[in-house]
């Protein structure tokens, strides 16, 4: 057998599996896919794969070929009806797409989508909040501290203000008042009695409160 009866044997084949493919009408089936069928059927058919699809595109659109393909087709129709229920029952049949399935995939995927956004949205508030709690707890320990230290700032300036009456009073309680005028004197014995009615206050002593001033002696 010479290298074209070869070829036109094998696509001779091919064409009656494809003929066999196209008189089922699949429905969505576009001219590829009717091509890939009828390969499948050659091969269940043949035992073999169909190595000569090559030609067949250089064959398939010219009028005599197309001519001898319809003779073909007319003198193995008998044969072809037989092969037709062989191909029903080992090809997949094309199945048309369920209506809105399309249309449910992609509510499905627009709620997966919106899922994950609403999943980032409560992981950014729950960061947020968290963030903001630390944020006030640091304020407030911050504010704590400020007081302490304010506090302790106020207990020195009051030590160092006790300490510095402390000796104020000291110093007026011993003041000598020799030597000055009857106006000084007055003034100078009006602290030192103020010091010590203040000091016997704080003493918690108040009975032993003098009736007359005390006078130092001049």
């Amino acid at each position: 057998m010479n290298r074209w009866s070869s070829i036109q044997k094998c696509t001779n084949k091919f064409c009656a599996f494809l003929a066999q493919v196209e008189s089922l009408h699949p429905s969505g089936a576009t001219e590829q896919d009717k091509i890939e069928k009828a390969k499948l059927l050659y091969k269940e058919m043949e035992k073999s794969n169909f190595t000569m699809e090559h030609c067949w595109c250089l064959l398939r659109h010219q009028p005599k070929w197309q001519q001898h393909i319809s003779t073909l087709g007319t003198r193995r129709r008998p044969q072809g009806e037989a092969a037709i229920d062989t191909m029903e029952e080992n090809m997949e049949v094309f199945t048309e797409r369920p209506l809105g399935k399309k249309t449910e995939k992609e509510k499905e995927r627009k709620r997966k989508s919106m899922e994950d956004k609403e999943s980032k949205i409560s992981i950014s508030l729950a960061k947020m909040t968290e963030d903001r709690a630390t944020t006030m707890e640091e304020r407030r320990h911050a504010a704590l501290k400020a007081d302490q230290r304010s506090e302790k700032i106020f207990e020195l300036k009051k030590k160092k203000f006790e300490l510095e009456k402390k000796k104020f009073e000291c110093k007026m309680m011993m003041l000598d008042l020799r030597g000055m005028n009857a106006m000084q004197v007055e003034y100078f014995r009006n602290i030192q009695l103020a010091i010590f009615e203040d000091s016997k206050f704080h003493s918690g002593d108040r009975s032993n409160s003098p009736s007359t001033p005390y006078y130092v002696d001049i």
